[in-house]
């Protein structure tokens, strides 16, 4: 995977492949970070990163209400987590964040913890034009 790139998402198929890109990067200490507006596709394209690292069909939900959703794959555990209902940004610290840190974090709203974002990390922003075609921008933060 380049370090910065863009990509329009056309269709599922073309986010489903950019999720197995994004897969491959993927180990210990990995940070994504997904910004855009609801409806986006956010959660789409984690589901489509855990399936592309696990060795079976797994039902990827939107951590909305929960806040956090952890994957225990077989070769590494995914926290994902959706912080659109965060009331204060330190309650990151009541679900285990720091702990989660050391395995791999997928997080959709990050700006709402911006301070407390690791150097190293992967940005992801999906916007969306006036033809429902997907914008997407891949950056890497740091040396990853």
């Amino acid at each position: 995977m380049k370090d910065d790139f863009k990509i329009n998402l056309n269709c599922l198929n073309d986010t489903q492949e950019l999720a197995k890109k994004i897969a491959k990067v993927i180990k210990p200490n990995t940070f994504i970070s997904l910004r855009g507006k609801l409806g986006v596709g956010k959660t789409t394209l984690v589901s489509y990163i855990i399936n592309s690292l696990s060795q079976k069909k797994i039902k990827v939900l939107s951590p909305t209400f929960s806040i956090v959703n952890i994957y225990n794959l077989k070769s590494i555990r995914i926290w994902h987590y959706d912080l659109y209902r965060l009331n204060d940004k330190t309650e990151i610290f009541n679900l285990d964040y720091e702990l989660a840190l050391m395995e791999c974090v997928i997080v959709e709203w990050p700006e709402i913890i911006s301070e407390y974002l690791p150097r190293k990390r992967i940005d992801i922003l999906i916007n969306e034009d006036e033809n429902f075609i997907r914008n997407v921008t891949v950056k890497r933060i740091g040396k990853i």
